[in-house]
């Protein structure tokens, strides 16, 4: 076992006004000896405030070990040492959503967090001191729920996030020094089948619609809207002029905020079939003080489950199509301009992925024959000779 102190930073100059000031430097740091220690195997960095041990981790690694703690000394050396207040992950994780999630995330962020802080997270970590959670602890929560096989890779993944978030604000707000949910090793996460309907079902779905609701499926299945994006459409959105819609807003739990991404942001084109449906829609929309062109009798926002439920589930069980949801909608619209050969670009900027990357990793799979197509034209290209396929 290796141990290693570094003598006090202050020594005591009794009668000096060197004294006087280095003794002012000490309180205001708050530390005046650093210590590496290992046992084990395990690296610690003590600090000695006050009389009193503060203990941080440094994990395995010897020469990240030392790493750190010459930063710190270097940080004591200037008084810039700031020892983390102890603090629960409970306390932290509630201080975290009430003064940077509610401020700077979208409800439906702060929904989620919430969530998974309240069934998962704190269960598993919020009786622990914040600077005592090490990335074994993280490690061996993932590996914990993987062997359980209740979750699903992704939502696993998706604990993850916002945990590596709130300890990388830790961090900044100087309640840790490292953050110990970077670089866990996650459970890999397959790509799921993208279910879909063909173009002719999608024109039996919209067919077997209730009248007063063909527009909303329609937007789903021609203009690969989102659900919340079309609960959200207001009547200043629709540019009949331009023969355009614009998506400009979301809606979520009755509350209109940003959409899914600032790529969302966009105008699409409306045509002829959506442009003659919303039109049946304006007219007999009631008046909504949110301006809403879907909304219930009374004007207030409809509900999220209620689409599904309510309007979608009826019309494909009438038009006897497999079981979808409203994203399935935007699945096939997307599938629907593949098979109809549009470019990989224009069906990126439809859809209004991220990126063309985005839409290559979602529907890559089911883009026809493009391998063999490309071999064939290379083929003819070199050789002058066609390849056909049956």
């Amino acid at each position: 076992m290796d141990t290693y102190h570094i003598a006090p930073l202050f020594p005591q100059v009794r009668g000096s006004a060197a004294n006087a000031t280095l003794m002012l430097r000490r309180t205001i740091s708050g530390v005046y000896r650093v210590s590496l220690y290992e046992r084990n195997g395990r690296w610690s960095v003590i600090l000695y405030v006050q009389g009193k041990q503060k203990w941080i981790a440094a994990g395995t690694n010897k020469r990240k070990a030392q790493q750190l703690h010459d930063e710190l000394m270097v940080k004591n050396r200037k008084g810039d040492l700031v020892v983390p207040p102890p603090i629960t992950f409970k306390d932290f994780s509630e201080l975290w959503v009430r003064d940077y999630c509610e401020v700077a995330l979208k409800p439906v962020t702060v929904y989620e967090y919430r969530g998974y802080l309240r069934k998962y997270l704190i269960p598993a970590f919020g009786h622990m001191k914040l600077t005592a959670i090490r990335h074994e602890h993280v490690q061996h929560y993932v590996a914990g729920l993987v062997r359980q096989g209740r979750l699903k890779p992704k939502s696993i993944r998706n604990q993850i996030a916002p945990l590596s978030r709130m300890f990388a604000l830790a961090i900044r707000w100087g309640y840790m020094t490292s953050n110990p949910a970077e670089r866990i090793a996650l459970p890999r996460q397959e790509q799921d089948e993208v279910a879909f309907l063909t173009p002719e079902q999608l024109k039996q779905l919209v067919d077997a619609t209730a009248p007063e609701w063909k527009a909303l499926i329609a937007l789903g299945c021609m203009c690969g809207m989102r659900k919340g994006e079309v609960m959200g459409l207001t009547h200043d959105c629709l540019l009949w002029g331009e023969k355009r819609i614009q998506i400009k807003q979301s809606m979520w739990n009755g509350l209109l905020q940003e959409p899914k991404t600032k790529r969302s942001i966009s105008t699409i084109p409306m045509t002829k079939t959506v442009e003659a449906l919303l039109m049946e829609r304006v007219l007999i929309c009631p008046a909504s003080q949110m301006n809403l062109v879907f909304c219930r009798a009374d004007g207030s926002p409809l509900r999220q489950e209620w689409v599904n439920h309510g309007v979608l589930d009826p019309a494909l069980k009438r038009a006897g199509l497999p079981k979808t949801t409203y994203h399935g909608l935007r699945h096939s619209f997307v599938a629907g301009l593949i098979g109809a050969n549009v470019p990989i670009k224009v069906i990126q900027e439809l859809a209004r992925h991220a990126s063309v990357q985005t839409t290559l990793d979602k529907y890559g799979h089911i883009l026809p024959d493009s391998k063999e197509d490309a071999m064939g034209l290379l083929e003819a290209a070199v050789w002058g000779v066609a390849e056909t396929h049956p």
